[in-house]
């Protein structure tokens, strides 16, 4: 039992530690951006905090769908069909593009939309110049998470965090450089921000697009072999293919081809998947509006406390699309009992990592709150340690819950059951955001604490949603590649 405990755990963190680590270096990028333009102005943190959720908001879904090839390219591979597991990401890649024009569109209205929410006119000017200099940033990103799938579901991790440890760099020197004009830059503000994290986004594109040339010269998806760690292509037939060479009627190019039939398949299960981010998104987006009419200040502070939430929460998302691809994996070789052995395995590793920062967050808030204090006027900061301490009590009282929501969803998507992970978000989101502003109105309670505490039972009740969920096991029965292929 404990050896097998130790094994299925060793095998989690081999696939989800290169992940957590990208997507934490990505929460890292969005800190340092906070923090610096908090440093700049309490002004420019509270807009970039709206900006960047409404930015959430509306790539989430073209990122989700297209990132979804991380559970195709999964499943193909276990399944020995590598040429289909490059044609699906294409697929992606195709739609990404497809998307663009509309994102361009979406910053063209950026200031409009900020004004009708209410906000005040040089607020919303201020937002709508970070939102619209996300934009470029923001096809990048939409385009690359099809890329990203593959790395992904090939288990070719590490290339990730290469990636990400790139724009990180790239976008601290640029923040520094464009939100205060240092080293001969123009002095941005916030725009300048934004623009640093569209550069980096961009290389980041790049980057991977370098370490994919193999797949596109063969068609065909390299994978990590976990007893050798090298990579290797292997076909249905039986044939081992050295990676870079070619290999037949299976290889080509005839995986660049635009194929409908596997295109309608992956926005079939990856719209929900997208949707349900979406969902989630602007759920969250309503109750940040709200909380942006309370002032700037609260505001700021709201933006300070989610900027510390993201190092804890954002590699948790990495260990959910582990626990997906492994879950994925093992449903097409027909051994369930490992699935759920990865999932339960993941919910181990993410308690533990979720315990630290209630450990941090609930008993040395100063200590987390001094990670904004830095260099900035002590009696600046004086006047924000009273609002944002009882935030970070608040995120000690739900990461562990965030921690089995995000890992039992990265399960439900991994096999296939997205339309559900789509419901049981609608359903989470409606109840959260129309319950708590028909109280608030009827109550009169309006408060920032108020809001915080609604956001708390929200994160709640989806970790509860998606566990009635996984004990009932109709995820079980679920695949996103054609059953002859399977078979």
């Amino acid at each position: 039992m404990i050896q097998t405990l130790k094994k299925d755990m060793a095998e989690v963190l081999s696939t989800a530690w290169p992940m957590m680590l990208s997507t934490g270096l990505f929460s890292i990028t969005l800190f340092v951006d906070r923090m610096l333009l908090y440093r700049y102005s309490e002004g420019s943190a509270a807009a970039a905090m709206a900006a960047g959720t409404l930015f959430w908001a509306i790539t989430c879904l073209p990122s989700g769908v297209c990132g979804y090839t991380n559970a195709f390219v999964s499943q193909y591979l276990a399944a020995k069909r590598p040429e289909r597991a490059m044609q699906v990401v294409w697929q992606g890649l195709l739609l990404g593009l497809a998307v663009v024009p509309l994102l361009i569109v979406c910053g063209l209205l950026s200031h409009s939309f900020f004004l009708w929410s209410g906000h005040l006119p040089s607020m919303a000017l201020a937002e709508s110049q970070y939102f619209c200099w996300l934009v470029p940033g923001a096809c990048a990103s939409v385009v690359a998470s099809a890329l990203v799938g593959l790395y992904q579901g090939s288990g070719r991790t590490r290339v990730l965090v290469i990636s990400d440890v790139i724009a990180t760099v790239i976008n601290f020197a640029l923040d520094l450089a464009l939100i205060f004009g240092m080293w001969g830059f123009p002095e941005m503000g916030t725009g300048g921000a934004a623009l640093a994290s569209s550069i980096s986004l961009i290389f980041k594109l790049l980057v991977l697009i370098f370490y994919a040339l193999p797949d596109f010269r063969t068609a065909m998806v390299r994978h990590r072999d976990p007893s050798t760690g090298k990579l290797k292509i292997e076909h249905a037939h039986g044939e081992l293919i050295q990676p870079g060479t070619q290999s037949g009627s299976i290889s080509g190019t005839r995986g660049t081809v635009f194929d409908w039939s596997l295109m309608r398949r992956l926005i079939h299960f990856g719209w929900p998947a997208g949707m349900s981010v979406v969902a989630e998104a602007w759920s969250f987006t309503a109750i940040m509006m709200i909380v942006g009419k309370l002032g700037e200040r609260p505001a700021a502070a709201t933006t300070l406390a989610l900027g510390v939430n993201l190092l804890a929460f954002i590699p948790l998302v990495g260990l959910g699309i582990a626990v997906g691809v492994l879950v994925g994996k093992y449903l097409v070789l027909e051994d369930r009992d490992r699935a759920k052995r990865m999932v339960r395995s993941g919910l181990l590793i993410g308690v533990t990592y979720s315990l630290f920062f209630v450990v941090f967050y609930g008993g040395f808030p100063d200590v987390a709150m001094d990670l904004y204090s830095l260099d900035v006027a002590p009696e600046r900061f004086a006047e924000m340690r009273p609002i944002l301490r009882p935030l970070l009590y608040f995120i000690a009282g739900y990461c562990i819950f965030d921690a089995f929501q995000t890992v039992f969803v990265g399960a439900l998507k991994g096999a296939g059951d997205t339309y559900f992970v789509l419901l049981g978000h609608l359903f989470a989101g409606s109840v959260t955001v129309i319950g708590g502003i028909t109280i608030s109105r009827v109550w009169k309670w309006d408060g920032l604490y108020y809001w915080w505490g609604v956001i708390t039972f929200w994160v709640i009740l989806l970790a509860v949603i998606f566990l009635l969920r996984y004990l009932q096991g109709g995820w079980q029965e679920k695949r996103v590649i054609e059953p002859i292929v399977i078979d």
